[in-house]
């Protein structure tokens, strides 16, 4: 490993140009600051080209009256003038949108929604002197304090009559203004309505990933029931051979999205899931079924992914701004805890940067399904105040299990939870594997509980009302009750639900951890004190901007039995936080806190870790009753019950050096009172522009409290990268990754505790690296090619990696290579295909009484694969 990085880093130093000259058209303020200037005479140039006009020859220079001939004589072997081509703003919009699709084109479900809004406002933008606070603080990169500065330039009777007077608005940063200006204009013009259509088509024939193919694998039949440990295993032993998985079909999205102006918008989305059906006649004749409750149909041995849209937007009077939508939504509010509908986590998701929230009411044609919102909103906006008004009634995937304890799984039964499925088997799949198994001679359990597609009907009806006083300032409140019409039931009065749980009753205590507690806090609709077919969420939410600092916040509380209008006695959610804004610095300060039992499947708050991590539901080889229940875990888009502080900064204090994205979180779970401490940090040295060495480091200690307790670990990750921005907008960079994770004394490691030697010995350590090559080509202006070359030995420890805007956890061990091809065929035509080949070794599983035990080779051993994975995305995109 050590001369993979000695070769990467000989080529990275001398794949720079160094004497590349600097292009002013296009070159940025920081790279003109790098030239033998003062930052004034960078300022003017940079300021020239962009309020002025491009520059068409060296000697223009001299027009800026800061620049002598001294300065340009100077200047003259070290900088270049490119040609410009001064295009129209609708086709400099083109390009924007290009770039765009090329970020969040591979993006899996996080900004999913909201990219189409963005996209949106890039081609038909909006005036500037006319929007509310919430519109401008939804655009891409802007801070509460960017827009209380553009609203307080307006209400002195400024109209922003250009960039230049967006710029300068007091109070708004560099980063603020550019990242506006794409969305805007700022005179109003001629109004020239036109319809608007987008076609998107998505291919994807990934494999599962490693958490999920554990989950199918899983052993369903006991190899070891008659003492028959000799005997073959069954190919249909786990959900992966009955299905027979691994000939899995693609997934397939076609989304067509219809805009007339930013009035009128509709919008239509097909998706199949991995492993899915997805024949497109079916399709449309299902959507009918599930839009149109006239022609309702009993047939769900199809699962479909099918949502649509239709909305309106405009002014109704002078100064107002009203959104009507029927069909499927995004509701979003405050900083999450009361509503927000996505079926994706995102850790560390501040409200801020790229965790970025767009509140309000949107038409929705994301991949979200169990959280989707299907009804009607509403929602009306003025200076001073903002409303907002949601129904949904939806059918909901859920956990079912065997309450009347009958022997079969039917709507008779009551429901666990809430589950987002990673392949959606339809009913009759599951229940005829599930005849299978409990029926099958090696078998010693019985399937109790199991996932269901559609098992009850939700119906929601929420509101939120927000007032505005002055600039910056808000104060409102949300709240929604969603009534079902099957009881949702987690019995934690006794030891019932660990043996409902775990698969073989023997092993119930022994597994039954404290952090499990976090499942007995799942809300139930009956229980001993009440009987109900509701949940209740109420909340308030603010916001403040004081000069350069905005101060921001949520309080809920779920209704159990307490009072509705009583504060602290219902479980409740806080998230309390600070940003401090400056031109080259910003800190955040974040302070949540969770109860335990705030189960709110609608939150998507601020935390470390998804609901469940941790927990019987996260640790689930040979132990759930279900291995499938395990999604409850695997695509939780909950917060786990947390409480901490979080600090995040980035600051440049010179030309040359940037502390990068850094940050600080301190926090304690409260299943079992664990607690943590996660850092990293990044430092960006540039001693030229084009050139960047960035080193990183990241330490996180899990129950730093106690070293002796078994669920402590120590992680120290260090990171150096090397990255070349070359010609022609091309780059690459090298990069080596070091991780160590220690762990504590263990008893069983040489030990047998059964003949009371318990003594503590034999902590551990492991060590990991990696090495990638990552690189981008531009061929021209319409085609570029981004791809790398991964190599990376695990020893235990998960590795991940970033491909084209998707992360990718990998194995024990191996080799990867990928690249993506970005070809703009036509003017509104667009295609992006990804290819990419993993050779990688899985990690060995073995379950012994003591360590000098040998492991059995049937059911409690599985020895490292070795596995060679290929996969195709293929998106196309045609708007006009």
């Amino acid at each position: 490993m050590k001369k993979y990085l000695l070769i990467l880093i000989f080529i990275g130093i001398f794949s720079v140009n160094f004497a590349e000259k600097i292009d002013l058209n296009i070159a940025d303020i920081n790279e003109l600051k790098t030239l033998p200037i003062t930052e004034k005479q960078a300022s003017d140039i940079y300021e020239y080209r962009y309020f002025i006009k491009f520059f068409k020859s060296i000697y223009e220079l001299r027009e800026i009256p800061s620049i002598d001939q001294k300065t340009l004589n100077r200047l003259k072997p070290l900088v270049s003038v490119s040609h410009y081509d001064d295009k129209d703003e609708v086709a400099q919009r083109r390009e924007q949108i290009y770039y765009l699709i090329g970020r969040l084109g591979s993006n899996e479900g996080l900004q999913e929604g909201i990219s189409d809004v963005w996209e949106d406002y890039l081609i038909t933008p909006r005036n500037i002197n006319h929007l509310f606070f919430s519109e401008i603080l939804s655009l891409p990169n802007t801070s509460p304090i960017d827009v209380a500065a553009i609203l307080k330039r307006r209400s002195n009777g400024d109209t922003l009559a250009n960039y230049r007077d967006l710029r300068y608005s007091p109070g708004i940063s560099y980063y603020g203004a550019s990242n506006i200006r794409h969305y805007v204009y700022y005179k109003e013009k001629e109004r020239k309505n036109k319809f608007y259509f987008d076609y998107q088509f998505k291919y994807d024939d990934s494999p599962y990933d490693e958490d999920a193919q554990e989950m199918f694998k899983e052993s369903m039949i006991n190899d070891l029931v008659g003492g028959n440990t000799e005997a073959p295993r069954e190919k249909t032993q786990s959900y992966w051979g009955y299905f027979r998985m691994d000939q899995y079909s693609p997934s397939i999205m076609n989304k067509i999205r219809i805009r007339y102006d930013n009035q009128w918008k509709a919008g239509l989305l097909f998706n199949s899931q991995k492993g899915e059906k997805n024949n497109f006649e079916n399709n449309i004749n299902n959507a009918i079924n599930k839009f149109l409750p006239l022609t309702n149909s009993s047939d769900n041995n199809l699962s479909l992914d099918a949502k649509m849209f239709v909305g309106y937007e405009n002014s109704v009077i002078k100064n107002d701004f009203l959104k009507v939508y029927f069909g499927n939504y995004r509701a979003t509010f405050g900083e999450g805890l009361v509503m927000e509908n996505s079926d994706f986590y995102s850790a560390r998701k501040t409200g801020f940067g790229f965790s970025k929230r767009i509140t309000g009411i949107i038409g929705d044609l994301s991949r979200t399904q169990e959280y989707a919102l299907k009804g009607s909103a509403l929602e009306y906006s003025t200076y001073k105040f903002n409303a907002a008004f949601f129904f949904s009634k939806d059918k909901k995937d859920a956990v079912v299990f065997d309450s009347n304890q009958d022997g079969i799984l039917d709507e008779n039964d009551d429901l666990f939870s809430y589950i987002t499925m990673t392949r959606g088997f339809t009913n009759s799949e599951l229940e005829q594997a599930e005849d299978y198994y409990n029926n099958h001679p090696n078998n010693d359990f019985l399937i109790n509980m199991a996932p269901r597609k559609d098992a009850f009907e939700e119906q929601i009806i929420g509101g939120h009302f927000e007032f505005s006083p002055i600039i910056g300032t808000h104060l409102g409140i949300t709240g929604y009750e969603a009534t079902f019409d099957r009881d949702f039931v987690v019995d934690n009065s006794s030891d019932s639900l660990k043996y409902l749980l775990i698969r073989t009753p023997e092993n119930a205590d022994e597994k039954w951890k404290i952090i499990n507690s976090e499942i007995a806090a799942l809300y139930s609709t009956k229980t001993g004190n009440y009987n109900r077919d509701y949940r209740r969420v109420l909340g308030f939410d603010w916001r403040t901007v004081l000069n350069n600092t905005s101060i921001q916040g949520e309080y809920a509380e779920l209704s159990v039995d307490g009072k509705e209008l009583k504060i602290g006695d219902d479980p409740k959610a806080f998230i309390l936080s600070a940003f401090s804004q400056f031109e080259n610095f910003y800190i955040l300060s974040l302070y949540r806190d969770y109860d335990l039992d705030f189960d709110n499947p609608y939150a998507r708050g601020f935390s470390e870790h998804e609901k469940f991590d941790g927990t019987v539901l996260d640790s689930y080889v040979y132990t759930l009753s279900n291995p499938l229940i395990a999604d409850l875990c695997n695509n939780s888009a909950q917060a786990q019950a947390e409480k901490g502080v979080y600090f995040e900064t980035r600051y440049r204090f010179s030309t040359y050096f940037t502390l990068n994205r850094t940050y600080l979180d301190i926090w304690e779970r409260k299943a079992d009172s664990r607690k943590s401490v996660r850092f990293q940090g990044e430092l960006d040295f540039r001693p030229i522009y084009k050139l960047s060495l960035r080193l990183k480091y990241k330490h996180q200690v899990n129950r730093y409290d106690d070293d002796a307790d078994r669920a402590v670990s120590k992680t120290n990750e260090t990171t150096g990268r090397i990255i070349a921005n070359l010609s022609n907008f091309d780059r690459i960079s090298l990069e080596y990754r070091y991780l160590s994770v220690w762990g504590p004394p263990y008893p069983y490691l040489t030990n047998d505790p059964g003949f009371g030697n318990t003594i503590i010995q034999g902590s551990s350590l492991s060590h990991a690296d990696y090495v990638c090559v990552d690189y981008t080509h531009n061929f021209n202006k319409n085609l570029k090619v981004q791809g790398s070359f991964v190599f990376w030995d695990g020893n235990g420890i998960s590795h991940w990696d970033w491909e084209d805007m998707e992360i990718d956890f990998m194995g024990e061990g191996g080799l990867k290579f990928w690249f993506a091809i970005h070809d703009k065929i036509a003017n509104n035509l667009f295609l992006t295909l990804k290819y990419k080949v993993k050779d990688y070794k899985t990690k060995e599983n073995e379950w012994r009484a003591w360590w000098n035990e040998p492991p059995d080779e049937g059911a409690y051993y599985f020895q490292t694969v070795k596995r060679t994975e290929q996969s195709i995305r293929l998106q196309l995109d045609w708007k006009f």
